[in-house]
């Protein structure tokens, strides 16, 4: 586009006198210096050195530099988490943006003027590029003065009530409000002072030059010069203050997130490993695995506690919080923070626990479902989830556990399951159905694990011999422990006994080998998730398939018949979070409830796939109770409900339970669905009379045909 006139060019401090250069340089300098000191009280403040926060993020890079890096772009570069949160999102990425371009826009006239131009005699800020260069920085100073704008009125008007904040958020909407509005009129001034053809690709310092013309009067200068002066002086000071205010995340975030990038959804940090203590002809004595006083934590976990910005987005997706029970992830990690940080700075350890000291309630502890929906929502990456474990593994230590918590453990170690039933009736129903035990036929390609809720619960039991009639009918070679079969012990961990847990990891995993075990089948996304997740750390390396993958696989090969499903009526699915959100595992599911109904007659919960919510039976919560307002269940069925579906398809024992439960305690002038696993909807087109094989065989001894 040609302009009449001179060609555009962007001038450089116009009419201020020379030395305000060289000031304005030496300002940045001391600026700068300042700033980097307080980052580095900012770092030690969460009890961490410089010396170690290098040390983490280097060997973050080392050893998965490419799962880093990606990590580092989808969540810092492209906002990956904060674009979940529409309305937030929205928010954020404007003001977000809107400052980054004003950023590079002021970083661009000083690379031309200090570089480009005096060390090579180039000028790029001219012509058609500067025309859209003035375009872009006006429309984004709009953008971030409305956007700021709109976050107050959302803050102090309609205050959403998981949106928490520190003080200094009150200081830094004060200051992006006037770096946008300072910046338009100093644009405007300039305009004043030096009229040019071009003045309308500035489009809003134009207007805003109309509006001023008569305020300033026919010399604008003294007035550019004074809001030049205070606007250069409030951008330096917030330079230096930064790592002390509430933009300290546009630092401290990215390396958190480099910190935290490999951490696993869902796997929780052990605090010793039983097996090399045993090893090393060592004992327990002295190790301790729980959170008694942040300054136990580890120094990255620190980091991470310290890097919360108390943005609220895992209250919001919080079940707990939404039953009404005591416990909002964000007001825990933001009391543990501000603890460490009072710790830190009396350097004094102190002698009772964060619950004594009245910092949080134990009932908060007990409350979390281990859902894992807060992680998952978190900008920070903070683990919430596993920082609950560590607060619950102090308490079992101490013995201030409840009734029914001790019940469970009890019941563990004397019966080998949570329910505290007779362990020598755990298979005497595995009689009639007929399988074949690991003992009886070793060389398998399947290990089928029941798990102790098939084992005990009649109404799980359907689902384990659903399962059995399937693999018995598409020839899959199997056998299941039987007698020998124990706990795996998801329940003990999430509860807080580590110890016991690791006892029992390493007393499973020594069957395992015995057996030669290859592959570990399982219906349960609890057993899953304990044995892909928690017991490789101590030795296990064997393949665990969910049964829904297997079905999935099935379906796909035609080795089962398509259901007669009219009676399922219209169906949805429930994800549970140890398979989903945890486990990553959403489609598999999907295939088998379509493969049942049909595809035009499967509908999707509003929160569903990795935003699912939970049943309220995780972290140990299926067998003991807090106090709550409304049940997690009765929620997560009302969702489903909200659907108009007939059938409500689960892959878990503790969702079919909970879930059946809420249905059954739900008003009976409510039409509920079925809940039926995904067993039992690929069971019901299986022939109702079992195939007349008399025995069972095994396919690893024939040899085919030349």
């Amino acid at each position: 586009m040609t302009i009449p006139g001179p060609t555009p060019v962007r001038e450089f401090m116009p009419d201020l006198p020379g030395w305000v250069q060289v000031a304005t340089y030496a300002a940045f300098l001391v600026s700068a210096v300042v700033f980097a000191v307080m980052l580095g009280r900012r770092v030690r403040r969460s009890g961490t050195t410089w010396r170690e926060l290098g040390g983490g993020l280097r060997a973050a890079l080392r050893s998965n530099p490419s799962q880093v890096l990606r990590r580092l772009a989808s969540e810092v570069l492209a906002q990956a988490r904060v674009r979940r949160n529409t309305t937030g999102a929205w928010l954020h990425l404007s003001i977000l943006g809107s400052f980054a371009v004003l950023t590079i826009g002021t970083g661009l006239v000083g690379l031309e003027h200090d570089i480009t131009e005096p060390l090579f005699g180039f000028s790029f800020l001219r012509g058609d590029f500067y025309l859209g260069y003035e375009l872009v920085l006006d429309t984004a100073a709009l953008v971030l003065a409305v956007g700021t704008g709109i976050a107050m009125w959302r803050r102090y008007v309609t205050r959403p009530p998981h949106l928490g904040g520190r003080r200094s958020v009150h200081l830094v909407y004060a200051l992006l409000l006037y770096f946008s509005v300072s910046g338009l009129t100093l644009e405007a001034l300039r305009l004043l002072i030096n009229p040019v053809p071009w003045a309308g690709w500035s489009y809003v310092g134009n207007s805003l030059a109309t509006a001023l013309q008569p305020v300033v009067g026919a010399d604008p200068l003294a007035a550019y010069q004074a809001v030049w002066a205070v606007h250069v002086v409030v951008v330096f000071v917030a330079i230096a203050i930064l790592p002390l205010i509430m933009l300290d995340h546009i630092v401290i975030l990215p390396l958190n997130i480099l910190l935290q990038a490999q951490r696993e959804p869902g796997k929780l940090r052990s605090p010793f490993n039983l097996p090399k203590i045993i090893a090393a002809e060592g004992d327990l004595d002295g190790v301790t695995s729980g959170l008694k006083s942040p300054a136990d934590l580890a120094w990255d976990r620190r980091f991470m506690l310290d890097a919360c910005i108390d943005c609220g987005r895992c209250e919001a997706v919080c079940p707990a919080a939404a039953a009404g029970r005591p416990l909002s992830p964000r007001v825990l990690v933001q009391a543990l923070g501000r603890d460490l940080r009072e710790g830190v700075a009396s350097s004094t350890a102190p002698e009772e626990d964060v619950f004594l000291r009245g910092v949080l309630d134990e009932a908060a502890a007990w409350s979390c479902v281990q859902c894992g929906a807060c992680a998952r929502e978190c900008p920070a990456l903070i683990d919430q989830p596993g920082t609950i474990v560590e607060l619950r593994r102090n308490l079992v230590e101490q013995g201030r556990i409840g009734e029914r918590q001790a019940a469970l453990l009890a019941g563990l170690e004397r019966n080998q399951n949570p329910l505290g039933l007779p362990s020598y009736q755990r298979a005497d129903w595995l009689k009639e159905v007929n399988v074949p035990t690991l003992a009886e036929h070793p060389d398998v390609e399947y290990l089928y694990w029941i798990g102790c809720q098939a084992s005990y619960d009649q109404r799980v039991r359907e689902v384990a011999k659903s399962m059995i009639r399937i693999l018995q009918h598409a020839e899959i070679s199997f056998a299941v422990l039987g007698d020998e079969e124990r706990c795996l012990g998801e329940n003990q961990r999430k509860l807080g006994d580590e110890a016991g847990f690791q006892m029992r990891a390493m007393e499973n995993i020594e069957l395992f080998h015995g057996y030669g075990v290859r592959k570990i089948l399982t219906h349960c996304p609890h057993c899953l998730a304990t044995l892909t997740k928690d017991y490789p750390e101590f030795g296990a390396d064997f393949e665990v398939v969910h049964h829904s993958v297997l079905l999935a696989d099935l379906v796909a090969q035609g080795k089962v018949p398509a259901p007669m499903a009219d009676d399922l009526g219209i169906i949805t699915y429930h994800d549970p979070c140890n398979l989903g959100r945890l486990g990553g595992e959403y489609d598999a599911p999907r295939e088998v409830v379509r493969f049942a109904r049909g595809k035009k007659q499967f509908v999707e919960i509003g929160k569903s796939r990795d935003r699912a919510f939970c049943c309220g039976a995780g972290g140990a919560n299926y067998f003991y109770k807090v106090e709550e307002q409304t049940g997690i269940s009765n929620l997560r069925l009302n969702q489903a409900i909200e659907t108009g579906a007939d059938t409500v398809a689960v892959a878990c024992p503790f969702c079919l339970g909970m879930l059946e439960d809420a249905a059954r305690a739900t008003n009976a002038d409510t039409a509920t669905p079925r809940i039926a696993d995904l067993a039992e909807l690929v069971a019901a087109a299986l022939p109702t009379v079992a195939e007349p094989e008399a025995e069972w065989i095994d396919k690893s001894s024939l040899v085919a045909d030349s």
